[in-house]
């Protein structure tokens, strides 16, 4: 049970595995089957377990811990993609225009590029084999930290806050070719106006924008597939580095 408790936290926020379109029943057949796996090569080197209830349950708690942060860590490079996306959307004015996420467990509303940028990261995901990196990094987390040896400390606090600065840049990164040429053109059109001032600028300003951010998401597109797979790459020494500074 401690094994099963630790992979269902990796999978519950898996970036694949804990996806909204998987069923539960499926995720929990997913971890009882990677438990069954994994349970005889863990047994042998596993501390021995406390018998009081209390002890027991303390012990599940640092499992579930371990594996929802890996799973966390995992997922975070993905909600970079999806702000950036929305981040194009914002700026194209296609705020009003979002659409039911059919990743979202309770339906709801993303902007339709930022659910466009998940959906080629999911693939790239795939095509590197990134699936396959999930599955070895919850196999090798036995070994760097053994069943009840979680530790928290500043340092993954730190780790944690360091991600979350570094997905930021990476997601204002894919997103800057658009939002630059987009910013451009709200500068030009604000040159009109003084220059021309007859020209209604509002009646054309949306679907002007919408019409060039479209553009250069085709002329990016080349583009932001090398940036994504260039932050998938690393995402296994990443989950390791996550691991690393949770062993007690």
């Amino acid at each position: 049970m401690i094994v099963f408790f630790r992979v269902g936290g990796m999978l519950l926020f898996a970036p694949i595995f804990g996806n909204a379109n998987v069923p539960l029943q499926i995720r929990i057949a997913i971890s009882l089957m990677f438990t069954c796996i994994l349970y005889p090569v863990v047994i042998k080197h596993s501390p021995p377990l406390p018998a009081d209830i209390i002890s027991y349950a303390f012990i599940v708690t640092k499992e579930i811990a371990i594996g929802a942060v890996i799973g966390f860590a995992a997922s975070l490079i993905f909600a970079t993609f999806t702000m950036a996306g929305y981040l194009i959307s914002n700026q194209m004015g296609l705020d009003t225009a979002a659409i039911v996420d059919p990743s979202s467990e309770t339906g709801e509303e993303e902007q339709s590029i930022s659910i466009f940028y998940n959906m080629i990261a999911f693939l790239i995901f795939f095509t590197i084999n990134g699936h396959h990196w999930f599955i070895k990094t919850t196999a090798q987390s036995f070994e760097i930290i053994p069943l009840g040896q979680f530790q928290y400390t500043t340092v993954t606090l730190t780790k944690i806050l360091a991600a979350f600065k570094t997905f930021l840049i990476m997601g204002i990164r894919i997103s800057a070719p658009s939002l630059v040429v987009l910013l451009l053109t709200v500068v030009v059109l604000g040159l009109m106006t003084k220059v021309a001032q007859e020209i209604n600028v509002f009646l054309i300003a949306f679907p002007l924008k919408i019409l060039i951010g479209f553009l250069i998401l085709i002329v990016a597109l080349p583009f932001v597939i090398n940036a994504m797979k260039s932050y998938l790459t690393p995402l296994e020494s990443s989950m390791a580095s996550f691991l690393s500074v949770m062993r007690g």
